[in-house]
């Protein structure tokens, strides 16, 4: 029986090893896929035109960071990657306030229509953006808000505000409801609860949704591209396609720029990749 066992044992171990050894190889294969298009923009981006071209996934001969220091400064890449700061951070703080503000009443309090304003607000995110391109293009046309920053954070907020209630309400629904009575027993104000329990205890879903938000404005190219004319408002992403056009030849800067394009997402998710993913579980299960 003994004997038995072991050869089952490792008839089992077998098995197992050589299917983890395929789903290794697949993963390994997969990382490649995705992973040379940004090994080679980064190697580009430190090359000359000619390198480029003659041996593309070799490490430069002499590193030229003068292509960073080209489209930073002569292609104007800092104008362009400070106006993404500014809309994409400005996005940030509104949705905060805003959405924080709408989940609190929504997951905290029981009045006429407050299932109506939910399921409102789900429905916000079924709603493609290509359908509402012609009436907002209207608007902004109408209420003359082209080249304004403003309006351009304003159609971002609107566009990201029922992810950010929706998963930020499922997290508040789940903090208890005896700290708010032990607050309201001390004297606090409904605002103050808001301020000083509800916030702090909602921040991993907050910081969640506020990194998708910065994403989605800092990648976002449509509307730019709709209602940004004015190359001194022009966001990095907008930027980056008019340079494109502009010096699509100078290769190697082009390598540069597209490397501070991405750069700032790709250190945002990989920092805070955790809290992203830890945010998401929580708003999902809390009730």
């Amino acid at each position: 029986m003994r004997k038995q066992n072991k050869k089952n044992i490792k008839r089992a171990h077998k098995k197992i090893t050589k299917g983890t050894i395929l789903l290794y190889i697949f993963l390994v294969a997969m990382t490649l896929v995705f992973a040379m298009p940004m090994v080679f923009t980064i190697l580009s981006s430190f090359k000359t035109k000619v390198e480029i071209f003659a041996k593309p996934f070799a490490l430069p001969d002499t590193v030229q960071f003068s292509n960073y220091i080209e489209a930073w400064k002569g292609a104007n890449m800092s104008q362009y990657f400070l106006n993404s700061l500014i809309q994409a951070g400005s996005t940030v703080i509104v949705l905060a306030l805003v959405s924080t503000l709408a989940a609190y009443a929504l997951s905290r309090f029981r009045f006429k229509g407050n299932k109506f304003l939910t399921v409102f607000f789900m429905l916000g995110m079924m709603v493609p953006i290509h359908t509402v391109l012609v009436p907002v293009s209207y608007l902004i046309g109408a209420l003359n808000l082209k080249n304004n920053i403003a309006a351009l954070v304003l159609i971002y907020v609107a566009f990201n505000l029922p992810f950010s209630i929706m998963v930020i309400s499922n997290y508040m629904r789940g903090v208890s409801i005896s700290l708010e009575e032990a607050a309201l027993i001390d004297g606090a104000s409904y605002f103050q609860i808001y301020r000083h329990v509800m916030l702090p205890l909602s921040m991993p879903a907050i910081a969640t949704v506020s990194i998708f938000n910065f994403l989605g404005a800092w990648n976002n190219i449509l509307f730019p591209l709709l209602f940004i004319n004015d190359k001194k408002l022009k966001p990095i992403a907008l930027g980056l396609l008019n340079f494109n056009g502009e010096r699509g030849s100078e290769y190697g800067i082009l390598m540069a720029a597209i490397v501070i394009t991405v750069a700032v997402p790709l250190v945002l998710y990989l920092l805070f990749q955790e809290k992203v993913e830890g945010g998401l579980a929580a708003g999902a299960v809390k009730e």
